[in-house]
């Protein structure tokens, strides 16, 4: 399948986590919602692991480097995530998620050894010009009482940076769909002990059914889905050339918005999802230098 259009199916369905996190994670704590979550997508996971009989064979640094992505992708990325959540906005958290390409594109280059091209640069540069553009639209109140959250979120960035740029060389080497499923069954196995000691005396019963659509919706649509289809793109490009389309996500939330909801596109909207598609297209070109 063309990298493209799975990266295309990736921000489609992830495009509405930014929201649905914000909201589940006002009225469930973060530890509770991530072990939901882990919990719901784990035994998923393990089923189609059974199922379809995939193998095990990480040895060695290999091994080593999964136990690292375990850790990076749920006790650090998700809990970091919904706890910044629950102390930012869904319109901060976009914008310090809009700096992941930058950093894809800087540990990338010492990490894999890829090359910072000049479109990589001026790509990532427009990509995330075109994005500030949008969310500034819709303000950003950015203030003290705000602090807490976004430096949570901006280590939940972090930590998908390094899952991104490690995990490529587990991908290439066993495939996108074992190495998401055995990296997220040891991030949950090591969130166990958190998300149980934080069921103590926490009554889940209180939450609502809509609530319930939300931590489906991250276990599902967002651990299940986006991972897959991410690692998946990672099999067949470069991490810097797929890091950039995680900034469509702003634009793809606000097409959807205007389909289903009937929410107005303004103009400025419009130059800013121009700039960030062209940021995009032009981080995909190759430079090959003819010899004389």
């Amino acid at each position: 399948m063309n990298p493209y259009f799975i990266l295309f199916l990736q921000i489609f369905f992830s495009s509405g986590t930014y929201i649905v996190a914000n909201a589940a994670s006002q009225s469930i704590p973060a530890a509770n919602l991530t072990f939901l979550r882990t919990i719901i997508s784990g035994v998923i996971y393990l089923c189609y692991l059974f199922y379809a009989g995939l193998p095990f064979r990480y040895k060695g640094r290999d091994f080593t480097l999964l136990l690292i992505l375990g850790f990076l992708s749920i006790p650090v990325n998700q809990f970091a995530f919904l706890y910044g959540m629950r102390y930012t906005t869904a319109t901060e958290a976009a914008i310090l998620y809009s700096l992941t390409p930058v950093l894809v594109l800087l540990v990338s280059s010492y990490y894999l050894k890829e090359k910072i091209t000049l479109p990589k640069i001026i790509g990532t540069v427009l990509a995330f010009a075109g994005v500030i553009v949008i969310l500034l639209e819709k303000g950003v109140m950015i203030g003290i009482s705000h602090l807490k959250g976004d430096f949570f979120v901006f280590l939940a960035v972090i930590a998908w940076t390094l899952y991104t740029v490690i995990g490529r060389k587990l991908v290439l080497k066993h495939g996108a769909v074992n190495s998401t499923i055995y990296t997220a069954l040891i991030g949950s196995a090591i969130f166990i002990p958190v998300g149980v000691w934080s069921s103590l005396g926490y009554n889940y019963s209180a939450i609502s059914g809509g609530q319930w659509l939300e931590i489906l919706y991250l276990s599902l649509i967002t651990s299940i889905v986006g991972y897959v289809l991410w690692y998946t793109a990672l099999s067949k490009i470069e991490a810097s050339k797929a890091a950039v389309f995680t900034n469509g996500q702003p634009v793809m939330t606000a097409i959807l918005g205007y389909i289903f909801l009937r929410q107005g596109i303004s103009l400025t909207f419009a130059l800013g999802a121009i700039v960030t598609i062209m940021g995009v297209l032009i981080t995909q070109v190759d430079l090959k230098r003819k010899s004389a």
